[in-house]
């Protein structure tokens, strides 16, 4: 036998022996695995109560704006509500897009997860800093700080749904593309 290319790669013998009787079965390949799209779905309902938590976010601080139009909080209010627009609307395509098993759609959940991470901790860090000026941690942080870990689970799951290789397999083409032949 001619040595292979690297040491130890010669070809070996096939047997139709199984090893236990002393015969080497030639090198397999690993069965192809399936994606049934289950990190895809889950993601995508995932953001769907997102987009769901988002839009009532903007609703909540529209209702804010137009209730205390000369508040002082009508630009605070302004800020969450435009950050609660993106988030809902980010994640809504999104799941759309998962649904529909468009890679669009898998970008679009990403970056709605990571702004409402983003939002949640921008929360607690105000819960936290509000309470400190007012003095009275105990109510503040009890409404704070366990609701925003609470809601931390759903974006960073879906997150790291999102971001799964299988959910990546699941959203390529099932079909090969034709190829392409110049002059046909």
């Amino acid at each position: 036998m001619t040595p292979g290319p690297y040491p130890g790669m010669e070809p070996q013998p096939y047997s139709p022996l199984p090893p236990a009787y002393g015969a080497q079965l030639p090198p397999q390949q690993p069965p192809p695995t399936a994606y049934f799209g289950a990190t895809a779905v889950a993601a995508a309902t995932l953001a769907s109560v997102i987009g769901l938590v988002g839009t009532i976010g903007f609703v909540v601080a529209g209702l804010r704006m137009v209730g205390h139009p000369s508040s002082s909080r009508l630009f605070s209010s302004g800020i969450v509500g435009a950050a609660d627009l993106a988030i809902a609307a980010l994640s809504v395509a999104g799941a759309i897009g998962l649904f529909k098993r468009s890679p669009a759609g898998r970008v679009c959940v990403l970056v709605g997860s990571s702004l409402a991470v983003l939002d949640i901790v921008v929360f607690m860090i105000v819960g936290l800093g509000s309470s400190f000026v007012r003095k009275s941690a105990p109510p503040t942080l009890q409404m704070t700080f366990p609701s925003g870990f609470l809601w931390l689970i759903v974006p960073v799951a879906a997150l790291v749904l999102a971001a799964h290789r299988a959910t990546g397999a699941w959203l390529l083409p099932k079909t090969p593309p034709m190829p392409y032949h110049p002059g046909w």
